[in-house]
């Protein structure tokens, strides 16, 4: 592992409400959000409104100079607060920035945040100069308004005009997801509400407790291992701090949820800081992805079963049920053009996305898979060989993977105009595209030398 590569960031929502909900600024809240995390020094990452300014200002500036926190700008929403107006948004935006600004002049990376997304969003940012967009979803539909049901996952560059897919060439906002989610469960349960980082619902699921944080522990594990293969990892978290106050202002939850969510997150913080990862804020966050990526990085994740499960409840059976499991490990994967997923022991696609040529934001990006065939399959003395055959099929980025205990071996030869590498000494993963006339990848790979 690399752990420094796993980059923590914990974000909460700081702002003013006005809402059925909630009133005013959830200050018990803030304050104990920020006790929590500054004991293990942990930096939080605001999300902050022109409304929420001015009542927090003296102690955002407080930790930033102590903890080195930082503010990102709640958006306001496109549809129900500017009417799709983009010169609405536009304004509301650029208004709200000035007084984010003013009141903190060290702030230098223009971030927004809000989960309901729209394109005109993204143009929006692009022209007002914002560099990121807190607030995506992996595999989401519906809840709390949000279906996002077709993008990446963790960190990718958002096209203005497909929100949903990686930029196709560079970019530059940066997408963040809204809090991470179990990958391999959310993959194979359809249920990232359920198996995510998020307090409240994974206390709700009864994955933790206010005492038992071992499901957290299993996915953050789950995340830190594949820094062996990553260049960044990202793993980010939120909590709401209106839902951290049981006052007469914020009732979200009951006291005894605030308690245990409190206990939740002071566990996983102390675990978090045992490990030598990169501990930052969003606007870094977004600075390091930039820095280091032109494009949307590839991402390559290999994962597998927690093991622990939700209680059958109200909750949990909101959306049809959670899905129980075991499953199989998964290898899970996607850059500017496509994402694919692929289950052990199968060398084709067990989902395709492409983002190619793809402008339907309400699509999932999903493709057929083509029937694949080896041929000439041989492992021995030191070296394994095979050819993949392909016939006719539509134009597509393609990708395939063979399993296999590959400790040792390094990639030989990879012919066909496909690329390869060994991940997690598991598996080999050869990525390639279709152009629609057959094709014949060849694949070899042999025991290193010392």
């Amino acid at each position: 592992m690399k752990p420094k590569n796993l980059i923590y960031t914990f974000v909460s929502y700081a702002a003013h409400y006005d809402t059925p909900w909630g009133k005013g600024v959830a200050v018990e809240g803030i304050d104990r959000t920020a006790a929590i995390a500054h004991k293990h020094g942990i930096p939080v990452t605001w999300i902050v409104n022109g409304g929420s300014v001015p009542v927090l200002r003296e102690r955002i500036v407080d930790w930033h100079a102590r903890y080195g926190d930082d503010v990102i700008l709640q958006s306001p929403f496109f549809i129900e607060d500017t009417g799709a107006s983009k010169e609405r948004f536009k304004a509301a935006l650029a208004r709200d920035w000035r007084i984010v600004e003013e009141a903190f002049p060290w702030v230098s990376t223009k971030v927004a945040a809000r989960g309901k997304i729209y394109s005109e969003v993204i143009e929006t940012l692009e022209e007002l100069g914002f560099e990121g967009m807190w607030g995506y979803c992996w595999e989401q539909v519906w809840w709390d308004g949000i279906t996002h049901k077709g993008i990446p996952w963790g960190a990718w560059y958002a096209d203005p005009s497909r929100y949903k897919a990686p930029h196709p060439d560079g970019g530059s906002v940066v997408a963040f997801e809204w809090t991470a989610r179990d990958l391999h469960a959310t993959y194979h349960s359809g249920s990232p509400v359920v198996y995510s980082t998020d307090p409240n619902d994974v206390l709700r699921a009864g994955l933790c407790t206010g005492d038992d944080i071992e499901y957290w522990r299993r996915v953050f594990d789950d995340y830190l291992a594949n820094t062996a293969h990553n260049d960044q990892v990202f793993f980010l978290q939120q909590q709401e701090a209106h839902e951290m106050e049981f006052t007469e202002r914020f009732a979200v939850f009951p006291a005894d949820h605030v308690e245990a969510c409190a206990g939740m997150l002071d566990l996983f913080f102390a675990y978090v800081a045992q490990h030598p990862v990169t501990l930052t804020t969003v606007p870094e966050a977004v600075r390091l992805y930039r820095t280091r990526n032109a494009d949307t990085a590839p991402v390559y994740m290999l994962t597998q079963d927690t093991g622990i499960r939700p209680q059958t409840n109200d909750y949990t059976v909101a959306l049809g049920g959670t899905g129980g499991g075991p499953w199989p490990k998964t290898f899970l994967y996607y850059d500017k053009e496509c994402q694919m997923a692929f289950v052990e022991g199968s060398c084709v696609p067990h989902r395709l996305r492409s983002y190619v040529g793809k402008g339907n934001m309400n699509d999932t990006f999903e493709e057929d898979v083509p029937q694949v065939f080896v041929r000439d399959y041989a492992r021995e003395d030191g070296r394994i060989s095979m050819t993949f055959e392909i016939g006719h099929h539509s134009p597509v980025p393609f990708g395939l993977v063979y399993w296999d205990d590959l400790a040792g071996y390094e990639i030989a030869e990879c012919a066909g105009g496909a690329d390869a590498r060994i991940v997690g000494d598991e598996l080999a993963f050869v990525r390639f595209a279709l152009t629609g006339g057959p094709a014949a990848i060849a694949l070899s790979l042999v025991k290193k030398t010392t």
